[in-house]
């Protein structure tokens, strides 16, 4: 009998479809670079739908926005979330400088794609994400481009003070209240309705009234930034302090610091900067203007006013200012100055405090000016820098170092030190009797004034240690260690004054207040 097989028919496997999307990116906002998006998005949309392989999941593209970070760019972060959620198995792109400029930025998103299985392919460099050797090409490829940016950034800067120096105008911010910038008139022309506004501010100051209240009258008047946004004290000041106000450009107040992380400072004379007087007609009268900035600086003077040591003295720990602070304690006023961390809530620093008289003793010690100098002072020393020990490291103007070591006599540890020599020659300032020596704990020793113990006499004056003595006698004696001989050949007594101060009489008729 004749075999009859059945053949079924074989139903082909198509494999399954890569989905694929493209990144571009065009960093300035002109018409020609528009032109260039728009190509690159037509060339990247054609090229994926040809490809029977690939699945056509569409260009992410922005516009007008610089590539040196990732945050900054939203179609960008949305190409990278519709990774994550599993929508893209391949990112095309047409070079490492459209996917970005920062080393950091580009190598931590590539590889974050790779372990989500995720390739990307860079067009003109010929670079596959997923191959084990492209990495280190990766790095030093973005560096290029990151030092190209720069490149870029600088030969940007070069071009724009040329203009500053030729008196080319120009200006970043086109409106500004009271004024629009006019583009072909290159220059700023007034908005009426704003310069009431501007002129109010300025009439205001100069009655003394504050910028709180300024601020009030503004805002009860129903006036808005140009923003819309309610007047504050701090965009006031700025505003009050305009040169525009007055007709004049002053360019380059600020900088760009690095042009990869975009941010901007402050210029204090890294640059030069550029003033133009009379570049478009005033708001503000000149004189007006000038008594304006005469009464900042008025109110500034009173509010913190400068005094010895004001931006001289810089904490060795966390690198702050010291400032000034006054506390009253019984109805005695105390004046010390401290590092200015200690003035921040939830920030802490454990350099030493001193007070006001310490550091003008200490100043007139290293010096050589007998009393306390500003003059000179200021004449000599660039800045006091307090170390963790509490040693006083002078910079002098020249380039010269000169250290105050501290005396430590503030020690949590109590160094065990008996001396004789003190017997008979530390008085009290406040009931005139001798102070004695006593052996504290059993551990250390220290010197008080007997008038606490006897009947009749109410005594509270300080206790010192045996061993604070020996340092600060011998700082007196100009001494690196205390010595016994020099002491008793120097010194005829030491009274202990009621603020804890020690005045030291020396046999050659001298007399020196060492200052707590």
């Amino acid at each position: 009998m004749r075999k009859i097989s059945k053949i079924e028919p074989v139903v082909p496997v198509l494999p399954v479809r890569k989905k694929v999307a493209a990144y571009a990116r065009v960093s300035k906002d002109t018409e020609r670079l528009a032109h260039s998006l728009s190509a690159q998005i037509s060339y990247y949309s054609g090229l994926i739908q040809k490809n029977p392989e690939w699945e056509y999941v569409g260009v992410y593209a922005d516009y007008g926005i610089t590539g040196t970070s990732a945050d900054g760019r939203p179609e960008f972060m949305r190409m990278l979330k519709d990774c994550e959620d599993g929508k893209i198995n391949i990112v095309l792109t047409k070079s490492i400088s459209r996917f970005a400029r920062n080393t950091v930025d580009l190598l931590e998103t590539v590889r974050h794609l790779k372990e989500l299985g995720i390739e990307v392919r860079f067009e003109k460099e010929h670079i596959n994400s997923l191959s084990e050797d492209e990495e280190l090409m990766l790095s030093l490829l973005v560096s290029f481009a990151q030092e190209e940016s720069r490149s870029i950034s600088d030969n940007c800067k070069w071009g724009i003070r040329k203009r500053f120096e030729s008196g080319e105008i120009g200006t970043a911010n086109k409106h500004i209240l009271g004024y629009r910038y006019d583009e072909e008139q290159r220059k700023y022309i007034i908005i009426p309705e704003e310069a009431v506004i501007v002129r109010r501010m300025f009439e205001l100051y100069i009655d003394g009234v504050s910028l709180q209240g300024i601020c009030d009258d503004l805002n009860d008047s129903g006036y808005r930034t140009i923003n819309g946004c309610l007047f504050q004290e701090a965009s006031l000041m700025v505003m009050i302090r305009n040169e525009a106000y007055a007709g004049d450009t002053l360019r380059q107040k600020s900088y760009m610091a690095d042009p990869i992380t975009k941010n901007k400072v402050k210029n204090k004379g890294e640059f030069p900067k550029y003033y133009m007087p009379d570049t478009h007609e005033a708001i503000i009268d000149r004189a007006t203007y000038a008594k304006v900035q005469d009464e900042i600086a008025q109110r500034a003077s009173l509010l913190n006013p400068t005094y010895y040591f004001t931006k001289k003295i810089k904490c060795g720990i966390c690198g702050m200012p010291y400032t000034r602070k006054i506390s009253k304690i019984k109805g005695k006023k105390f004046v010390h100055w401290i590092c200015r961390t200690k003035k921040e809530p939830g920030v802490t620093c454990t350099s030493i405090n001193f007070s006001e008289a310490e550091l003008k003793h200490i100043c007139a010690k290293v010096l050589d000016t007998g009393d306390f100098s500003e003059d000179e002072f200021n004449r000599r020393v660039l800045e006091l820098t307090v170390l963790e020990n509490g040693s006083i490291e002078f910079h002098m103007i020249g380039g010269e170092k000169t250290l105050w070591e501290n005396l430590r006599i503030n020690e949590s540890r109590h160094i065990p030190t008996v001396t004789d020599c003190f017997k008979g020659k530390l008085l009290c300032g406040d009931c005139g009797l001798e102070y004695h020596r006593v052996v504290g704990a059993g551990k250390w020793v220290y010197w008080y004034c007997i008038g606490k113990k006897r009947k009749g006499i109410s005594c509270s004056n300080r206790n010192y240690a045996d061993y604070q003595l020996r340092n600060i006698s011998a700082w007196e004696l100009g001494l690196s260690e205390f010595d016994e001989t020099e002491f008793d050949k120097q010194i005829g007594k030491i009274t202990v004054q009621s603020d804890g101060n020690l005045l030291y009489c020396f046999y050659d008729g001298r007399t020196v207040l060492w200052e707590r």
